[in-house]
């Protein structure tokens, strides 16, 4: 095959790959350098004032600032501003540490030792000063706070590194790749925290944790943007998606590099440089949300094929579910208001919606045919997930409700746990197992769905499709059709579900030993293919098919069997008609002509007279028989004029105050005499029922060739159906015709008022030999 554009080289896929991992270990060394560092217990957030910094929250200690006057705590040791950087409360607007203003500059205090205790000038109400310990910070704190987000990322990264590795040809897996890199290594620097002492003393701390929270940061909602793009491309992937990919790569970090530059005037102090960076940085991150997600729509309306929108609609859904909840919830109030909904470690939740768009576009579409790795990560992952939100909740409850110590309730708690990871891998293995491949480990549970399924058929053209969907859905495959065997021993297709995507598994379908047909039902991926135990459910399924198809097929037999007796019967009765109109009705028209000729020659006295006159009246009589007998065989006017001309002529006839319109080609197709009299008669039963009975003022009739058949509609303007009346002779006689030559008619009243009548009726079922004398 030609390949339109060139395909990605390899090292279109190395860079992303090496940026990634560039950027998780500069998140990496960014939180151990953080977490080595002397600390004074307080987070502060991303967005400061000229002045000073807010604490945002001091992990371990009360939120709430207590009532009554501020004093100065003692800063001796043993005192109570020396305990453990208690000093600091959420709230504080910390403007100095060891008399140095931070608004002078950054970085200027010397690093103290752990145990030091440094003085902090310090806004509650009015300036005061507070004596806080330094010492080492406790990661556990951090990680209850920002476990939220921690689950965001981490969940992300696994996914984008499984896509990655068994789908590294994929355009959209290397920018998904970046994103999830960029997220974790910023997210993890971020949880650890930065404490105002990193403000004052400044060095690796400081600047590692700006690497992350911006540089790092931007270059993770670029790699957004580049997969929206990739994803939403067609295949192969153009080359002017891959210019556009590169510019979404560049586009954040670019605009945050342009912005910094402008603010680096407008801003009175290197802190206040810093907060108006952030706050920049908030913009550009809320700009690429919505600019991501409307790329997505806005590729998914365009895009014609119907599996990759499919593939397209849970991922668009869920990156407008996390959009719509970030930016309300923490990016648009920090804009406007400069606050926050959400809590910090909530923020991530948020972000979920995505991943489990990512996870649901997995199961059902196939999407990047990863779902053995899927399977396996789905099951870990929600062990994990599961584990640590009940080590968390069980810690707390045990520390809060029972006072036990933290060390205490966590070995406990720990205990707990690991003796409830084999069932709860069991569990969540099972209940993966069944959402992704069905109930394949449940024979019974599937014979079940595939009887109740068959019993809510009520007509037999649904049984075919009912089964083949009831079998996709039970073994969560995205195909499986049904061939049926003719009497020569050739299949045909009957009906099918989904579109297969790897190996066809064909089972042999029969009755009582016959071989009636084949079910075909597809492997779930081209990586995936089906087991022994899908096999052995397949063969249990098509034994109890098999004897739904053999009733199928019989209904089926049955109803060919009707359709040919009333196209032969219809054929029959067109050439009697034809040879009575043109045979019998001449001969006895030319006796009659032939008496009366004779009687003129005769004597009146003669004896042969009245034998003459009685033989031209008795062929006149026979002669009005053979035009009643031929009248009543087939109506002339389907001869004449057509079907469309006789149903015009008969509309002509039945019109008063109601307008009739017949809209037809002048010459349908050659029809089977049978399906020229069942058109023909819906059509003017309808077109009586609708001057009789409807009250309408116009009323349309239409006949109209279609694919393998004709199409009459009837409508009219009228009062509609009413509900409470029976079905009447006319009624029954429209919809017996249509069943009679194999085809289906339908009555419904639209919203707008009137009734419509549609039928089908079908033009391969007999009458086939007698369309060459239709054409004479």
């Amino acid at each position: 095959m030609w390949r339109l554009w060139p395909a990605p080289s390899r090292w279109s896929r190395r860079i992303p790959a090496g940026a990634a991992i560039v950027l998780v270990v500069l998140g990496v060394v960014a939180t151990a350098v953080g977490l080595d560092a002397p600390s004074d217990g307080s987070v502060v957030p991303l967005v400061w004032r000229a002045d000073g910094v807010v604490v945002l929250d001091v992990p371990g200690a009360p939120v709430t600032a207590p009532r009554g006057p501020v004093t100065v705590p003692d800063p001796s040791p043993g005192g109570p501003g020396a305990s453990g950087g208690a000093g600091l409360r959420a709230g504080d607007l910390v403007t100095g540490v060891s008399r140095h203003r931070l608004a002078d500059g950054l970085g200027v205090v010397p690093r103290p030792r752990p145990g030091t205790t440094l003085l902090y000038d310090v806004v509650r109400g009015q300036a005061t000063t507070v004596a806080v310990r330094i010492g080492r910070p406790d990661p556990y704190p951090l990680l209850m706070e920002g476990w939220g987000d921690l689950v965001f990322v981490l969940a992300l990264a696994g996914l984008a590194v499984a896509l990655y590795l068994r789908r590294p040809e994929e355009p959209a897996t290397a920018p998904l790749l970046v994103l999830a890199a960029g997220l974790l290594g910023s997210t993890l620097t971020v949880t650890a925290g930065l404490p105002v002492l990193a403000l004052a003393t400044g060095g690796a701390q400081l600047w590692l944790f700006h690497l992350n929270a911006i540089v790092a940061y931007s270059i993770s909602w670029g790699g957004l943007l580049a997969f929206t793009i990739a994803f939403t491309a067609p295949r192969p992937l153009p080359a002017r998606s891959r210019r556009a990919m590169a510019l979404a790569y560049a586009a954040p970090p670019a605009a945050m590099a342009l912005w910094g530059a402008l603010a680096a005037p407008l801003a009175p102090s290197a802190l206040g440089w810093l907060g108006l960076v952030h706050g920049g940085q908030t913009a550009v991150v809320a700009a690429v949300l919505v600019t991501s997600t409307v790329w997505g729509f806005v590729g998914y309306r365009r895009n014609p094929d119907p599996l990759m929108r499919a593939r397209m609609r849970w991922l668009v859904a869920g990156g407008a579910v996390a959009t719509l909840l970030s930016l309300a919830g923490w990016y648009l109030p920090e804009l406007l208001v400069a606050a926050r909904p959400l809590p910090p470690g909530a923020l991530g939740l948020s972000g979920l919606p995505f991943v489990a768009g990512i996870g649901v576009a997995l199961r059902r579409h196939r999407l990047f045919d990863i779902e053995r790795l899927a399977n396996r990560s789905l099951v870990y992952a929600s062990v994990v997930a599961i584990l640590v939100a009940g080590y968390a909740a069980v810690v707390a409850l045990l520390v809060s409700g029972l006072g036990l110590s933290q060390p205490v309730a966590a070995a406990l708690t720990a205990a707990g746990a690991a003796l409830a990871l084999a069932p709860l891998r069991a569990l969540a293995q099972s209940t993966v197992n069944r959402v992704m491949y069905g109930d394949r480990r449940d024979p019974s549970a599937a014979l079940t769905r595939l009887g109740t399924r068959l019993q809510a058929v009520l007509l037999p053209a649904d049984v075919l499709p009912a089964i083949v969907e009831t079998v996709a859905r039970s073994l969560r495959v995205p195909h499986a059709a049904i061939d049926l065997v003719d009497g020569s021993g050739a299949g045909h297709l009957a009906t099918q579900y989904g579109v297969p995507v790897g190996e066809v598994h064909v089972e042999p379908l029969r009755y009582h030993g016959t071989l009636i047909g084949h079910l075909r039902v597809s492997a779930r991926g081209s990586d995936d293919p089906l087991d022994p135990v899908d096999l052995g459910l397949i063969s249990s399924l098509a034994q109890q098919v098999g004897t739904a198809v053999q009733a199928v097929r019989l209904h089926d037999d049955l109803v060919r069997s009707r359709a040919e007796v009333v196209a032969s019967r219809e054929d029959e009765r067109r050439r009697l008609r034809r040879d009575l109109h043109d045979g019998l009705g001449p001969t006895l028209a030319a006796i009659r002509i032939k008496a009366g000729l004779a009687a003129r020659d005769v004597p009146p006295g003669s004896a042969a007279r009245p034998l003459l006159d009685e033989i031209s009246a008795e062929a006149a009589a026979s002669l009005t028989d053979v035009r009643r007998l031929v009248e009543a065989l087939r109506p002339p006017a389907l001869d004449e004029l057509g079907v469309v001309g006789a149903i015009r002529a008969r509309a002509a006839a039945l019109s008063g105050a109601m307008c009739i319109e017949v809209i037809g080609a002048e010459r349908l197709p050659a029809l089977p005499a049978a399906v020229e009299t069942a058109a023909y008669r819906i059509a003017v039963e309808a077109i009586t029922n609708a001057v009789r009975h409807s009250e309408a003022t116009h009323c349309t009739a239409t006949v109209m060739p279609s694919d393998g058949g004709v199409e009459v509609t009837v409508r009219d303007n009228g009062r509609g159906l009413d509900p409470d009346r029976t079905a009447g002779v006319g009624i029954r006689s429209m919809r017996e015709r249509a069943a009679e030559v194999g085809g289906a008619w339908s009555m419904r009243s639209p919203p707008g008022g009137g009734t419509h009548i549609h039928a089908f009726l079908p033009t391969s079922l007999g009458g086939d030999h007698d369309q060459a004398d239709a054409r004479r």
